[in-house]
């Protein structure tokens, strides 16, 4: 497959993702949401503040537990709108729910998210930043691994459903982290919705710089991203099931 396509009409997107993680200094997740929904406000007036549960562990815990280091507070967003931001002492993201609107609007929101950051002050510099994409491939679609360009076996048995994987692949100067889990089961708009999930998520490889650095390297995540999706992941058929427009 030469030629990506622009889009798929059958969008299998149920969830885009940006995420920068940063070391701070104490209290920064205390801090930080409030000048974000300050600046949110101007171009989203609907915009509202919730606490999450995540915001009650202790952070002498939260320090020294890997998974709930990174762990966002709080989380900001529009009644109707497209995007979701959550903060954390050691983290921010930016969530774009299906519909998925688009790489450029993505884009755009991650870019203006990430310049509020660093107007503020208070992170000057993040560590790792990275894009991810968990695509659902209904099960009227894709009930095995046969619609993907993946194999497993185990011995001479072919493995085809009931997988669990998780693969890191470097790509250039990026590093991905793919996650394949067949007959999951989904909840979308209060259905439960069972199918192939991929999951992928990809980073640089080396450290990220400041923040103009991490900007620019946004187009190279999304590039070497959905290169890989469907150059590598999907075969032909499957995405000519998915009705790609070129």
């Amino acid at each position: 497959m030469n030629t990506l396509p622009k889009r798929l009409r059958k969008e299998p997107i149920i969830e885009a993702i940006w995420q920068a993680q940063f070391e701070s200094s104490q209290g920064i997740g205390d801090v930080l949401p409030g000048i974000l929904f300050t600046e949110l406000r101007k171009s989203h007036p609907g915009l509202q503040l919730r606490r999450l549960p995540s915001a009650d562990i202790p952070a002498a815990i939260a320090q020294v537990d890997p998974n709930l280091r990174f762990m966002p507070k709080m989380l900001m967003e529009e009644p109707g709108g497209s995007f979701i931001w959550q903060v954390g002492d050691r983290v921010i993201t930016l969530n774009c729910r299906r519909p998925y609107v688009g790489w450029a609007r993505f884009k755009d929101a991650a870019v203006a998210l990430s310049r509020i950051v660093e107007s503020s002050g208070l992170i000057a510099q993040p560590q790792r930043h990275s894009l991810r994409y968990i695509d659902l491939l209904t099960e009227e679609l894709a009930d095995d691994l046969s619609v993907l360009r993946v194999a497993m076996n185990v011995g001479d048995l072919s493995i085809r459903n009931r997988v669990q994987m998780r693969v890191e692949i470097p790509d250039a100067d990026c590093l991905h982290v793919v996650q394949i889990a067949t007959g999951a089961q989904v909840n979308l708009s209060g259905s439960q919705i069972t199918g192939t999930v991929v999951d992928m998520e990809t980073s640089p490889a080396n450290s990220t710089g400041d923040w103009s650095a991490v900007r620019a390297q946004l187009d190279v995540l999304h590039d070497l991203s959905k290169a890989l999706f469907f150059r590598q992941i999907l075969t032909v058929e499957t995405v000519l099931k998915l009705d790609p427009e070129y």
